[in-house]
């Protein structure tokens, strides 16, 4: 049944700048935050004012095989990752594409097993008050 496909890793993409890419991400977390407050009142029982505002920060993570030299224009290596720095990174899921602007790596890690290499990056999005710039293809 069609209708009930699910989107799978091949519908996954991280692109980066100056047409940068990883070429085999693996899974990908977009995390939307916000900050919730209650505030009471002396002679009330629970409380009486809630205040909702966006978080000063999301987080985008993501997980992507490392290649081996020589495969399209796709990154195989963490080296220009290390070096950027306030950059834009468009998320791709399914048909669905949204831009981050102002972003920074917080961690990088390298997983190296006897089947693949996995580069592993948290990536900070500042002033989220929504979720980036959405373009349907």
């Amino acid at each position: 049944m069609a209708w009930l496909q699910g989107l799978t890793a091949v519908d996954l993409g991280v692109h980066l700048a100056n047409g940068k890419e990883f070429a085999a991400t693996q899974d990908m977390t977009e995390e939307f935050r916000q900050n919730v407050t209650y505030q009471g009142a002396f002679g009330t029982d629970g409380p009486v004012l809630r205040r909702v505002q966006a978080a000063d920060e999301g987080t985008f993570s993501f997980s992507a095989v490392l290649l081996k030299d020589g495969v399209g224009a796709k990154m195989n290596d963490e080296t220009f990752l290390l070096q950027m720095r306030d950059f834009d990174i468009q998320v791709q899921r399914g048909n669905t594409v949204r831009t981050y602007t102002g972003c920074n790596w917080n961690r990088i890690s390298i997983r190296s097993t006897l089947d693949n290499v996995t580069l592993d990056c948290d990536v900070s999005i500042p002033g989220y008050a929504s979720p980036g710039v959405l373009i349907n293809r």
